[in-house]
């Protein structure tokens, strides 16, 4: 064989060869790593939803990147290990057991309840964690109970929740998605579309409390007690600084919006949402007898959220802490 033809032949096959690899992602890389784990684990993986059927439409949440990491951090502080997920006492994936559609491997339990239960039946060999409930569980702590209380009360959820961990880098393509759903992907080009997504993650907003009103006054009620001068500005400054001491809140609260839609529930996430009077009446709605009237509403909504965190002050019976008792007219000074 001449030379040149040699050369050329070298050439084709080594083009041929990148695009094998660019197909399925393993050309340059495109973020920079992650910090290395202390376990020797990945630092960040993309749990595909693997499935013993063919899936040729991907018909099923996107996948989820998992930062090893971030998580090896907190259990370290938490005084846990990686036996809280690895349950087994084996550090394999995930979906080597729980599947789709489940497997005997894994109890027939399906990937999404693995991953999403919160009513976990206690184990002799440890009670493994999921990861809803481990959050959960998280939240209950002082500094979350009071929103995620009124949440759970309030029964409100989002699809924004589910975006927040259902979200990987646009570079994926069709066919890498196919090779993680088969449990096919190469683990070099798993991690690397992972490290993607950790660094394309938004960054965490925050509205300045200043663009909230300094104080409102609350006057709707006003009678035998003087109208509620309610410090919104405060209120709002604390959870800020709540947040941003909490890497679980951060990952979560990536909209600024999400921290005023607690009070201001089933209203429009914005800096002006409508008065608490526009749903609730001052009596009962007899076309909405479920519905709190606006002093209950009020209550509800202050005296739960101050319960959950363990404000002492003021005490649910003082009443004159929050709105002073109104001088009687006529009498004597």
């Amino acid at each position: 064989m001449r030379k040149g033809t040699k050369l050329l032949l070298l050439a084709a096959v080594a083009l041929a060869g990148a695009a094998c690899l660019s197909a399925l992602g393993c050309g340059p890389a495109m973020a920079a790593p992650l910090e290395p784990t202390d376990s020797g684990a990945p630092s960040a993986i993309v749990i595909f939803p693997v499935g013993e059927k063919p899936n040729p439409k991907a018909a099923a949440m996107p996948p989820v990147a998992f930062n090893h990491v971030v998580h090896e951090k907190w259990m370290s502080r938490a005084n846990k290990d990686c036996m809280v997920c690895h349950h087994t006492g084996d550090p394999i994936a995930c979906t080597t057991c729980h599947t789709i559609e489940g497997s005997p491997e894994g109890g027939n339990i399906t990937l999404e309840r693995a991953m999403h239960a919160v009513k976990i039946a206690p184990r002799k060999d440890g009670t493994p964690s999921s990861c809803v409930s481990c959050h959960e569980n998280t939240m209950k702590q002082r500094n979350c109970a009071g929103c995620h209380g009124q949440l759970v009360r309030n029964a409100r959820e989002s699809d924004k929740w589910c975006v927040v961990c259902h979200s990987i880098t646009p570079r994926m393509t069709a066919q890498q998605l196919q090779a993680g759903i088969q449990g096919k992907l190469p683990d070099g080009v798993n991690e690397q579309l992972a490290a993607e997504t950790a660094a394309a993650r938004p960054h965490t907003k925050y509205w300045s409390p200043m663009v909230a009103p300094y104080k409102v006054e609350i006057s709707a009620l006003s009678g035998k007690y003087e109208p509620c001068v309610f410090n919104h500005r405060h209120h709002v400054a604390d959870l800020m600084a709540r947040v941003k001491n909490s890497e679980l809140a951060q990952a979560f609260h990536n909209d600024p919006a999400t921290m005023c839609v607690t009070c201001h529930h089933h209203s429009p996430a914005s800096t002006t949402p409508p008065k608490c009077s526009s749903c609730h009446s001052i009596g009962i709605d007899k076309e909405h007898p479920g519905r709190p009237s606006l002093m209950a509403a009020y209550h509800l909504q202050c005296m739960n959220c101050h319960k959950d965190m363990n404000v002492a002050r003021p005490r649910n019976t003082d009443c004159t802490t929050c709105h002073k008792l109104r001088p009687v007219q006529g009498a004597s000074k």
